[in-house]
């Protein structure tokens, strides 16, 4: 797989005239393969491009050259970062859903997130799923698709309460 990726990326920058070093990590998480690339280097901010634009593009486009190599019960993910760029981006993903986990608990209702594109969603998700007393869900179409975070009522979660009895029926 290594071997395939590599070709192809380097045909890819090549064809777009990109002079760039970067890493190449491929990682098996639950059956699927994450290939993940990573650029360094001076002046790198037009593969970023404005708000990760060109390198969702390019991430994008390396997906597809790559599925020509595999089959379509193959599971991978590309995932590009650029000086590292999408990290920074994922946690402040990460930092937000966690206030807005923290409102939807306070407020004892649902808290919807701004619409989002799949993979930042993806993050949300990921991020909040380690905790029982709420969940997530996506809703909404296209561009509209958006996380709503749902508060879990004590019942919901499992917790029984029983009410302390009073002194006197203790006594008796």
């Amino acid at each position: 797989m290594k071997d395939i990726v590599i070709k192809e990326l380097d045909t890819l920058l090549k064809l777009m005239d990109i002079d760039a070093q970067y890493t190449l990590d491929i990682e098996e998480v639950s059956g699927v393969s994450y290939i993940k690339i990573g650029f360094e280097g001076e002046n790198l901010g037009y593969l970023i491009g404005g708000h990760g634009k060109h390198l969702d593009s390019l991430q994008f486009v390396l997906s597809m050259i790559l599925r020509k190599h595999y089959k379509e019960e193959d599971q991978y993910r590309v995932v590009l970062d650029v000086c590292g760029y999408r990290k920074e981006r994922d946690d402040k993903l990460e930092k937000f859903a966690m206030q807005k986990a923290d409102d939807a608990r306070i407020l004892g209702e649902p808290v919807d997130l701004p619409p989002m594109k799949a993979s930042d969603r993806r993050v949300v998700h990921l991020t909040l799923q380690v905790f029982d007393d709420i969940k997530t869900e996506s809703i909404g179409e296209d561009r509209d698709r958006h996380i709503r975070i749902i508060p879990l009522t004590e019942s919901e979660i499992g917790v029984d309460i029983d009410t302390p009895e009073s002194e006197e029926e203790s006594e008796e």
